[in-house]
């Protein structure tokens, strides 16, 4: 759970267990967000699940049911963005690119797997607590794992210019994991001399790791 991917994946993973929805408010913002994510468990219930034993022998094709959910609530573009920081405007346009695409393949490839490999008792979305003024909505999730332990996942969900929900980022256990790799990606380039194109070899390698 080292990554903002990786806490997708404990998520989503959850598809395959009893699924509890608390009661949420009547606020038109919480309830736009709350249904974006029951069009995911319902994605990840019908593409992923149901064909566990078929996706387990083929890597390719569960990376690519994977990225197709996903896309549907991920910017991995405006990801990329963020992780960057300030380093985004220094970068060429196709630095930028190369490092959305290392940053979206790799992950999807190290961490596809551990939907197939974990397993859920319950989940617990809870009900909306009070939110901020800005855009993003936060949808806390109670998730009990099988080997024991309890995780506290916050969704952070915002609402796009084309009225789309996306994720914004994620927090697990109250680790902010959007601001954690940003201080990863900074680190990459202090040590590559502030090289962009080495730093995101670097940046490759760091996450080819985690697996």
């Amino acid at each position: 759970m080292s990554n903002i991917l990786t806490s997708m994946v404990v998520f989503c993973a959850l598809l395959g267990s009893g699924l509890t929805w608390s009661n949420v408010d009547s606020d038109s913002r919480g309830n736009g967000a709350r249904d974006a994510v029951v069009d995911v468990v319902e994605a990840f219930r019908k593409d992923i699940v149901a064909d566990k034993e078929v996706l387990a022998t083929n890597s390719a094709l569960l990376e690519e049911r994977v990225n197709n959910i996903l896309a549907d609530v991920v910017d991995f573009d405006d990801f990329s963005k963020k992780v960057m920081g300030k380093y985004y405007r220094r970068a060429s346009p196709e630095q930028r690119m190369r490092f959305a695409s290392v940053t979206k393949d790799t992950l999807l490839k190290t961490y596809g797997a551990s939907l197939l490999e974990l397993d859920a008792d319950r989940i617990n979305v809870l009900p909306l607590g009070p939110q901020g003024r800005g855009r993003e909505t936060k949808v806390d999730v109670d998730f009990q794992m099988q080997a024991g332990g309890m995780l506290n996942i916050s969704f952070y969900m915002e609402q796009s210019k084309a009225e789309r929900w996306m994720l914004s980022n994620v927090v697990i256990n109250n680790i902010n994991f959007g601001l954690t790799f940003r201080k990863q990606f900074a680190v990459m380039m202090e040590q590559n001399r502030n090289d962009i194109d080495d730093a995101i070899s670097a940046w490759q390698d760091s996450l080819a790791r985690k697996s």
